[in-house]
């Protein structure tokens, strides 16, 4: 019975290995000296060369990309929607806030969001784009979450204005039309015997 000595750094030996450079540690791992198997790169790291030793041999995976599970080898681009910070795991850690939108892939830090557009609404988190235009009748400033005001900076449109669907704020009735109550998506044309000489009647 001879053993032929310790496997090698960069090497795994597993039962019944009959060299100490038997097999190469893969691409996403490191083997130290005398290991069994492989070692994963921990989550949002990544290791793109084989034969490495050495857990500082797993970097840090870049912003913009992510290092999805134990083991990876290749960083992955961020998708639309969101972005990842360095040392990001999975591609929805970290979605663009409600309110925003994230347009372009690779994106790096919750600054890359953008918010959502006057005349626009964005309901969710992890948006590539706005949800939808704002219902008529309201309008919704930068930044809004829901299409009518039952959230956070959209208002019903006051008499005296309109608001067509999608916009980002009312618009004055011209002269000879008016708009008695509130929430209008049209101006109403000024009635026989009656005179609408002034904007926003």
């Amino acid at each position: 019975f001879f053993l032929a000595g310790t496997c090698y750094a960069g090497y795994f030996c597993d039962l019944g290995s009959t060299q100490p450079d038997h097999k190469h540690c893969p691409p996403g791992f490191y083997c130290p000296e005398g290991s069994e198997s492989p070692i994963p790169c921990s989550p949002g790291s990544f290791n793109s060369n084989s034969g490495k030793w050495q857990s500082t041999d797993c970097q840090l995976c870049p912003a913009g990309y992510f290092c999805s599970g134990s083991g990876a080898h290749t960083p992955e681009v961020c998708p639309a929607g969101y972005f990842c910070l360095p040392g990001t795991n999975f591609s929805t850690e970290h979605p663009c806030p409600k309110g925003a939108f994230g347009p372009r892939t690779g994106a790096t830090s919750e600054s890359d969001c953008e918010p959502c557009p006057a005349g626009m609404y964005c309901s969710a988190p992890g948006l590539s784009q706005p949800s939808g235009f704002c219902y008529s009748g309201y309008h919704c400033a930068k930044g809004a979450i829901s299409p009518a005001p039952f959230k956070h900076r959209v208002s019903e449109c006051p008499s005296g204005f309109y608001c067509p669907a999608g916009t980002g704020l009312e618009l004055p009735c011209e002269p000879g039309t008016f708009s008695p109550v509130p929430g209008a998506s049209v101006c109403l044309p000024c009635p026989a015997g009656m005179a609408c000489s002034s904007a926003a009647t």
